[in-house]
């Protein structure tokens, strides 16, 4: 091969990878422009826990702000029934299809 022809194909594979640098960075965008999107999908996500959890929260919310003053006692009230709630979410939820 001539000097010239490799000089050819030199550019020909640096056009092709900078063709695809550029397709890269064009997708990197794209979703970093679609966080509505994204924001959708963890809603969809969060809302089975929502109807769950939320009578739980505003039960225990009642029930610390009643019983003590500071936020410790409520706090360390919530770690105590958060192991009971994850149990009541796996027995009522369903499991979550995240292999797409």
């Amino acid at each position: 091969m001539t000097a010239l022809q490799l000089r050819k194909k030199m550019l020909l594979m640096e056009s092709e990878l900078n063709r695809l640098a550029l397709h890269a960075e064009c997708r990197r965008l794209g979703e970093a422009i679609n966080w509505p999107g994204r924001l959708r999908e963890a809603q969809a996500q969060v809302a089975p826990w929502t109807l769950l959890l939320a009578p739980l929260v505003g039960l225990a919310l009642a029930l610390g702000l009643r019983r003590s003053s500071s936020g410790t006692g409520f706090w360390a009230g919530a770690l105590q029934i958060a192991p009971a709630l994850v149990q009541l979410a796996r027995i009522f939820l369903p499991p979550s299809n995240d292999s797409k």
